[in-house]
């Protein structure tokens, strides 16, 4: 079953998205339209057939026996879990330290997830949940210094902001870098509202701005790259059974060792959403993840589960609908306020800024 819903906001339609389809629902895209002029948010989402029905019919690129597949691949995820969770006994943790867990547990972070933090503390009663938690879930905040590549691409399923976080990205960059030469390079120029978007605002920020197509383009882009301090891509959506690796082939990006690639994710997608993003956009050049939209999220269990998945660090957190102060680099203390305590990076303050993209 796929449906689309609509409403005033985010939250508000993944409302109606729960109501409807359970919270195992999969969320499939999102976006801002206009209704009768004012300003509303789609969503489109699915869940997955139940009972004696033709899984053969399910809709995940028309694969067949793909239902079948997801179905045994469930069960046996429930049985490994089954048989790991008479070894997770938390009451092998400190008071302190079991608290901890359960409560991550609540927030939606995986089995997986504290079965790891839970080997890393039950040896040690004092040991910090931090300390143990910091292995799984790392930051490598964008700067200079972290990040030196030139190129930078951002990847990541339709829905989650690409085209305004790289914008936000730019623009932070340039003001903590006064003098620094931009280039704004769009290839996802089918998405014609996002191409003009990027060309207006290269225009009044004193950005550079390039389209590319194909392999030629990189090729011409690359013998202008000296012109530039720093250049930031805007990627396609990886439809059908597309991949980003296969797509970065194609443009002869692959082999390229000034690009690092930011998958974006939203941690308002389902866990399984999440899982299929995360496979599909990490590729040899994927170097960290942007999480967005977290102004929009119930919680934030998707931060440590996508960290513990692919291994990858958290470079930026975007949040907010303004361009401007709504994107900070990624510190491990902003990370701990999102889990534990639903805390928003604040952007303004003198710590935060100090440790801005110009270090």
């Amino acid at each position: 079953m796929v449906k689309t819903f609509r409403g005033r906001n985010t939250k508000s339609v993944l409302e109606q998205v729960k109501t409807e389809l359970g919270s195992e629902a999969v969320i499939l895209s999102t976006r801002s339209i206009q209704d009768q002029g004012e300003p509303r948010c789609e969503v489109t989402a699915a869940r997955e057939p139940s009972g004696n029905v033709d899984h053969g019919a399910w809709d995940h690129g028309d694969r067949p026996g793909w239902g079948e597949w997801h179905e045994e691949w469930n069960q046996i995820k429930t049985h490994l879990m089954a048989l790991l969770k008479p070894r997770l006994n938390l009451d092998a943790l400190s008071p302190r330290q079991r608290a901890a867990l359960e409560y991550l547990l609540r927030e939606g972070v995986g089995e997986g997830v504290v079965l790891a933090l839970w080997h890393g503390l039950k040896d040690d009663p004092e040991k910090s949940v931090l300390s143990a938690l910091r292995k799984v879930v790392r930051s490598v905040g964008f700067c200079k210094k972290r990040w030196p590549q030139k190129f930078h691409a951002l990847a990541g399923p339709s829905g989650v902001g690409k085209t305004t976080v790289l914008l936000r990205l730019a623009l932070e960059y340039a003001r903590t870098n006064p003098g620094a030469r931009i280039c704004l390079a769009d290839a996802d120029n089918a998405q014609g509202r996002g191409r003009l978007f990027l060309k207006h605002y290269a225009g009044l920020s004193e950005m550079d701005y390039k389209e590319i197509s194909n392999q030629g383009d990189v090729s011409e882009l690359n013998e202008r790259s000296h012109n530039f301090d720093k250049i930031f891509m805007d990627l396609p959506a990886m439809t059908g059974e597309s991949t980003l690796e296969k797509y970065l082939d194609v443009l002869g990006l692959t082999g390229k060792s000034d690009l690092a690639v930011h998958m974006l994710l939203s941690p308002h997608f389902a866990p399984d959403a999440l899982e299929s993003f995360a496979r599909r956009y990490k590729s040899s050049k994927t170097a960290g993840i942007i999480w967005t939209k977290l102004d929009e999220a119930c919680n934030y269990g998707a931060v440590a589960n996508v960290a513990h998945f692919t291994g990858l660090p958290v470079s930026a957190l975007s949040f907010g609908p303004g361009l401007k102060r709504t994107l900070v680099p990624a510190q491990d203390v902003m990370l701990w306020k999102l889990l534990f305590k639903h805390q928003l990076p604040e952007s303004a303050t003198e710590d935060i800024q100090g440790a801005g993209f110009a270090q």
